[in-house]
This record gives structure tokens, sequence and C-alpha cells, in this order.
């Protein structure tokens, strides 16, 4: 999940955001980040109010659960279910209203700040399955690049305890400190650099390292197709592209030659990820990176992804 300069991007699954000062120097054509939060009120009511999210959510879930059972039936050993966290089963959505109405994007302080509030409500859903996976000869792992502390220097993995007290608070069973996988566990040197991808932890989840017994996951379950694979493509034609060439994983998992590949399933979300910094391209305005882009070049460029129709 992205973190772009405004409200879209309030989950902490991917890239880092700009500082305030910056979020806040733009106005180009009349429009700032306030303008920018104001076009995902509806998106906002949508998860908040309507019907046809929960059917969604309920759906997905429901898909999720006939993929276990389908596992158990093949006799598949140790089956994994690995599930994303903010927006697949925590819902964050009162923290992005709260930036309707202001000036104010994706700050990494207020993000944890509402994570120590331990006040995210549970995805529809999301309980009965992970419940019914971990008392039925499942394991269900939570992944995701929520960070651990509050500050490198913090004494304590303060976010991590919220995290888990918040899972523990809505009913999630089977949560603890070898479930719960944030960034920054399980990462490796890549050229030099500490890389804290997702595919670390899956992999440890397979191998034995997340909590000493080897898994076969069987589902990745999320809202960002980069839940699934990190390698997905930036752009939204390489995203929809992909979607197609794997469209049969969506739903069911696959064996070939006796190797499980996961499904995949989706749960929506409207609100921010991968998909809105995919419809930019930063080099049309001599950027290199959507986040270098103000709100108005964003907006330009949300205007013209769009396909319409103008009647006569």
């Amino acid at each position: 999940m992205s973190k772009l300069s405004t409200k879209f991007f309030a989950a902490p699954a991917l890239l880092p955001v700009l500082l305030l000062s910056q979020l806040q120097q733009d106005t180009q054509g009349g429009i700032g980040n306030q303008q920018l939060n104001e076009q995902s009120m509806l998106a906002v009511n949508w998860v908040q109010q309507s019907g046809e999210y929960r059917a969604l959510t309920y759906q997905a879930f429901n898909i999720a659960k006939l993929t276990f059972d389908t596992a158990k039936s093949k006799n598949i050993t140790c089956p994994a279910i690995i599930v994303d966290i903010d927006e697949t089963v925590l819902d964050n959505s009162p923290y992005q209203a709260g930036l309707l109405d202001t000036n104010n994007g994706f700050e990494i302080i207020t993000w944890n700040q509402w994570i120590k509030e331990e006040k995210a409500k549970a995805v529809p859903g999301a309980v009965e399955f992970v419940n019914y996976v971990n008392k039925n000869g499942g394991k269900v792992f939570f992944i995701s690049n929520r960070d651990e502390k509050s500050a490198k220097d913090a004494k304590s993995n303060d976010l991590e305890i919220a995290t888990i007290n918040n899972l523990k608070s809505v009913g999630f069973t089977g949560v603890n400190g070898q479930t719960v996988l944030l960034k920054g566990e399980f990462t490796k040197k890549i050229d030099g650099k500490e890389n804290t991808s997702k595919q670390w932890r899956v992999e440890a989840v397979k191998n034995g390292n997340a909590d000493g017994k080897r898994y076969t996951v069987i589902a990745l379950i999320g809202d960002n197709l980069n839940d699934f694979d990190e390698t997905i493509g930036k752009n939204n034609q390489q995203r929809r592209d992909h979607v197609d060439k794997n469209r049969s994983f969506y739903g069911m998992f696959n064996i070939t030659k006796g190797i499980v590949k996961p499904a995949y399933i989706a749960i929506p979300n409207p609100m921010y990820g991968n998909w809105e910094t995919g419809i930019y391209n930063p080099l049309i305005f001599k950027k290199q990176s959507p986040f270098d882009m103000t709100p108005g070049e964003r907006n330009q460029q949300r205007r013209e992804s769009l396909n319409q129709w103008f009647g006569k």
C-alpha cells in the first residue's frame, strides 16, 4: 500500500512520504492538499456506509474459507493463510476521514498515533474467517508494513504491541509476536542496503523461521496487488496486464508438479493504494517520483486518466 502526500495514502505499506512543509507548499492551479483530500470523501463514505462494501468483504472471506477447506480436503500439510492488516482485516477509514477538511496528507506521526489508539474496527468477515482457520488445523499470519516501533530509539516495539492489542480487542485469535510480522522483521541485505520486503516474511513462514514450523501458504489476502506480488509493476497498465495474465490465481490456489501456488484474494479499498501512484507519470513534469509531484500536477493527471463521455 502506498503512501503519497495526500489523504489517499494512509496505509503504512509502501514508500516514505514528504515532509509536512512540502505537503502544504503547492497551490498550483488553486489545488492544494485539502482539495485533493476532498476528492476522497465518497470513497470513505462508501467504505463506512455502503452495504456493497460489506458484501464484497464477506464475499472475499467466503472465497478464502472455501479455499482453505479445499486445501484441507486435498490433505495439504500445514496450510497457512497470510493476510495484510490495514484495510484487509482492520478498517482505518476513521483516520482517512480525519484528514478531510484539512491541508494535511499522510503523516507518520499522526498515523502512529492512530495505531497506538487501538481503535480500528475489524473488516466485515475477517474475524470469523481467521478464527475458523486457526480452529480447524490451519494458521493465519498477519504480515504488514506497519513499523514495529514509533522511533528507532524507542525502548519497546510500541506499534507492534498496539497492533497485537487492537487485533485481539476486536476478536482475532492466534495473535502474537510470531504471527504478527511487521516491517523490519526478517529483512535481507541487498547491495549493502536493508530490504524490508514482505517477501522475506512470507519466506520465513514457509521455511519455519517465523515460529519454528514449516507451512504451505495456500492464500494471500490483501487490499493491494502488491500484497500478492511486489514486482507487479508501477503503472496501472502494467498492473492490469499482470492481473489479466494471472487471472487463474484470483480466488483459487494451483498445484503444479506438487508445488502449491497460493490463491490471491482481494479486499476492496477505494481510499488509497498503489493504484493511485499507478495513475501518475512524474517524468512529464521532469520529476523522478510521484512523491515529488505537486497537488496540482497530481490533480491534472487524475483528470487526464479518466475515460470520459460527453453528451451532446
